[in-house]
C-alpha cells in the first residue's frame, strides 16, 4: 500500500507483524490488527467513529467489532 495507495503509510512494525505470520496466519493477524486499532482509537477518544472496509471480505467485519468490544 505504501508503493501503490497515494497518501498511504503503513508502519513498519506492521508489516513486519503480518509477514511474521505468513500466509496462514495473515488473515487472522490483519483482523488482530484491525480490532486492536480500532479499541485503542475507541478507549483514547481519539475519533467519533470508524470505517471498516473489507471489501470481499464483509462476513470478517463482525468479528473485528467484536473484538476491538464495539459488540
Amino acid at each position: 500500500m505504501n508503493k501503490n495507495v497515494p497518501g498511504i503509510t503503513v508502519p513498519q512494525d506492521l508489516i513486519d507483524e503480518l509477514k511474521a505470520a505468513g500466509k496462514e496466519k495473515a488473515l487472522e493477524t490483519g483482523i488482530s490488527i484491525a480490532a486492536r486499532h480500532i479499541k485503542m482509537l475507541k478507549d483514547e477518544k481519539i475519533c467519533d467513529g470508524v470505517h471498516i472496509m473489507a471489501i470481499g471480505m464483509e462476513d470478517k467485519v463482525p468479528m473485528i467489532m467484536e473484538r476491538a468490544g464495539l459488540l
